[in-house]
């Protein structure tokens, strides 16, 4: 009999960080480690319940694969149903029993091109695509589990962590991925536990104008869609300010 799952909550739309993009960022992050991997297809619509490439240390060495991105901690194997964890809050990690073992021994960095969030507009989410200004990768911070499951094989699931967001961020929503600058990657794929104050330094909310946002189609709202035209700008009637006042209300 298959374990059942309980639904990934944030993986709905408009639910902290629950859609990225992977087509080049990640080749180019594991050449900088000296590191190779074939990523396959670029993939413009990723979403929780599905598998994100990460680089993760385990026995003193690097690797680069994909891991299924709905995070279940290590306790938990065995159990009949059992929830999956897209996101994690930075600020607590260290304190719940979900994530806090894993904080201290099971870090990854997983790479980017940009991550969609919704802005809630009234009654309606819409979409945003946000990137580094500078077209290099986002690397986002990532936990990680390994699993032993009933029929006796291990799996491996992530979750990427949310801290508050940046100036850029916050035009959209209350949260943004935990980004790793260069100076603490190696640093966050140690395998020793860290601090609170080195958590909170490495995962200090960057500055502005780290990131570009735009808005983008309503398609990427469909998990089966996946093509480059996702994340194309859209402009239209919804960037203008006086629109975005009328439907929240504001004079």
């Amino acid at each position: 009999m298959k374990k059942a799952r309980l639904p990934i909550l944030n993986h709905l739309i408009g639910k902290m960080c629950g859609r990225v993009t992977q087509f080049t960022a990640a080749q180019k992050f594991y050449h900088s480690l000296g590191l190779s991997f074939s990523l396959g297809q670029p993939r413009y619509n990723i979403s929780p319940g599905t598998k994100l490439v990460c680089v993760r240390r385990e026995q003193g060495e690097l690797k680069a694969e994909q891991i299924y991105w709905g995070f279940v901690p290590a306790w938990a194997q065995g159990s009949s149903t059992q929830e999956e964890h897209a996101n994690a809050r930075i600020e607590t990690v260290s304190e719940k029993i979900t994530f806090k073992d894993a904080v201290k021994h099971h870090r990854c960095l997983v790479p980017v091109d940009g991550y969609y969030e919704w802005m809630t507009v009234g009654k309606l989410k819409v979409p945003y695509y946000f990137r580094r200004t500078d077209g290099d990768p986002l690397i986002l911070a990532g936990l990680w589990s390994t699993q032993m499951r009933r029929d006796g094989e291990t799996q491996k699931s992530l979750c990427l962590l949310t801290t508050k967001p940046n100036r850029e961020a916050a035009q959209v929503h209350s949260r943004m991925p935990v980004i790793i600058s260069h100076d603490n990657q190696k640093i966050w794929l140690s395998d020793q536990p860290l601090s609170q104050p080195s958590l909170d330094l490495i995962s200090a909310t960057p500055a502005a104008g780290l990131l570009n946002l735009y808005r983008v189609s309503s398609e990427v709202n469909r998990v089966a869609i996946d093509k480059p035209e996702l994340i194309k700008p859209v402009i239209g009637q919804l960037d203008q300010p006086d629109f975005l006042g009328d439907l929240l209300g504001e004079s």
